[in-house]
């Protein structure tokens, strides 16, 4: 009788810990798919010009200032959120005798989709699962860079590119470099988050810091196309509006002013 009594009790215990580890499950999801949400309307004019202004009025403190405390509510409490809960939902999960994700690993409805589908190429060795966040993830950065650039280039005109003293093509220009720029940010968000040891964000999705070096290697190899593409399209507006030659006189008066202030100090240490 005793015996029944407690594998009842470790039974209701379990049970418990699951419904617990479900509802975590939900919420977690709910809000990694709203801050996919918020990466999504970024770029557009409705959050701009209408969720942007309501976030920051209600953020307005002394404590923060209106511009830095909407960033941090975007962009970085929601991962800090999931990676606190997903450290306490590990944590039950290690209280239970089965484990319930492995289990759901080996189900044959997803095994299909952690079998290859890329064995030769420059990507490695990608799974299904794999190939489906990376087009996912590559469309949002098609989506940011067609949004934003689209913004821009409403904005540009013979008329607004003659205040600026430029033409039309030097303003679209600067524009295609500035937007590269913001999307090259996306992958910076992101880039350190595979490669992280002791993460508990990681293991949410079955994931090692070590198995998800090639992830670090992808982003990084987006991020140093974009950001080359970008530094590429400033050196050339730089150079056909002549602001290259200020930025380089710039430059050789600040070597000039350093060379006095070394020369300044070596006769104060001669005396």
């Amino acid at each position: 009788m005793d015996a029944n009594h407690v594998v009842k009790k470790c039974s209701s215990s379990n049970e418990k810990i699951s419904t617990v580890q479900a509802a975590l499950r939900l919420l977690l999801v709910a809000v990694f798919l709203g801050s996919l949400l918020m990466w999504i309307m970024a770029p557009t004019n409705t959050f701009k010009q209408s969720w942007l202004p309501s976030i920051q009025a209600k953020l307005n403190s002394t404590y923060l200032e209106p511009k830095q405390g909407a960033r941090l509510l975007i962009y970085t409490l929601p991962i800090l959120f999931v990676a606190a809960m997903g450290c306490f939902y590990l944590h039950m999960g290690k209280k239970l005798n089965n484990d319930k994700m492995a289990s759901s690993c080996r189900n044959p409805r997803f095994a299909s989709w952690k079998k290859p589908v890329l064995i030769k190429g420059p990507l490695g060795i990608v799974s299904r699962v794999e190939l489906a966040f990376l087009i996912m993830f590559i469309a949002l950065l098609s989506w940011t860079f067609a949004t934003c650039i689209s913004n821009y280039f409403a904005k540009i005109n013979p008329n607004s590119a003659a205040e600026q003293g430029e033409k039309v093509w030097q303003s679209k220009l600067d524009s295609a470099a500035l937007t590269l720029g913001l999307v090259g940010n996306i992958c910076l968000a992101f880039l350190f988050f595979p490669v992280t040891r002791g993460s508990s964000l990681l293991p949410l999705f079955g994931l090692t810091s070590e198995n998800s070096i090639k992830y670090h290697i992808w982003l990084g190899n987006i991020t140093m196309t974009l950001f080359t593409a970008h530094g590429i399209c400033f050196f050339i507006y730089w150079a056909v509006t002549n602001e290259l030659s200020q930025i380089f006189t710039s430059f050789m008066v600040c070597l000039e002013i350093l060379r006095e202030r070394r020369a300044e100090g070596m006769r104060l240490k001669e005396m």
